[in-house]
């Protein structure tokens, strides 16, 4: 395989667990970008769990871009790859009948990178995910678009080692990770773990946690609810450094 060329600055977007709020941070992102004048997409290579439509499996997290971001592309077009099951990409494609194939997935990074100065790639779990079989992962996919991590940590207890060790395998790998966003903060609740675990993190790991998201109840990815996002992702995330 070819590696592809990197056209806009992208970031790929990887979280240290799944449900940690990638599509959110993503879609936010987005959002926050566009509204401060700079052209940016997002791209979902690979969804499982698809929703059933009458023009077949649709992406929920590419709805969710539009819903966010105020993007007129299509689902299809943010979201080539959509399977009915949600499993692991590999397994999902296979009882679908179906390879993933890096490449196609690069090409349409590429259009979207040829009309955008900035472009968020969400992967599907986390870092080690398999998209082929058990030998390309999602970290071969952002090696392969050659994309920098943004990644995406929860806030409490267990995140110190789930974020490490998404770093450090990220690191060992050849990639380098941009930042780390941590998602869904209580403050009214948070423990003492909680309020020391970003400077444990950026101690460790020796990269920048870029913000702090507070938990928003009215943003939701499964009805298509953004609510208060863009405006306290701009407030609350170092967005302009991943424009440098």
């Amino acid at each position: 395989m070819k590696q592809s060329v990197n056209i806009a600055r992208g970031y790929f977007v990887t979280g240290t667990d799944t449900s940690v709020g990638k599509t959110v941070i993503t879609g936010g992102l987005t959002g926050v970008f566009r509204k401060n004048g700079v052209r940016a997409a997002a791209l979902k290579p690979v969804q499982t769990g698809g929703i059933e439509s009458e023009d077949g499996l649709l992406s929920e997290d590419a709805l969710f871009y539009r819903a966010a971001a105020g993007l007129s592309y299509s689902s299809r077009e943010m979201n080539p790859c959509c399977f009915r099951q949600p499993l692991s990409p590999n397994l999902a494609a296979r009882l679908s009948g179906e390879a993933i194939d890096p490449e196609f997935l690069a090409e349409t990074y590429q259009r979207l990178a040829g009309e955008n100065e900035v472009v968020l790639v969400e992967g599907a779990g986390g870092i080690c995910v398999p998209l082929l079989d058990y030998h390309f992962t999602m970290a071969d996919l952002a090696r392969f678009l050659g994309l920098p991590l943004l990644v995406v940590a929860r806030p409490g207890l267990g995140t110190i080692n789930h974020t490490v060790l998404t770093v450090r395998y990220a690191q060992r790998e050849g990639i380098e990770v941009k930042g780390i966003i941590i998602n869904s903060y209580r403050e009214e609740q948070a423990t003492l773990a909680e309020r020391t675990n970003p400077e444990v993190i950026e101690g460790m790991t020796g990269v920048p946690v870029l913000g702090i998201v507070p938990y928003l109840p009215d943003v939701s990815v499964e009805s298509g609810q953004a609510g208060s996002l863009v405006e306290v992702i701009e407030a609350q995330v170092n967005w302009r450094s991943l424009l440098l």
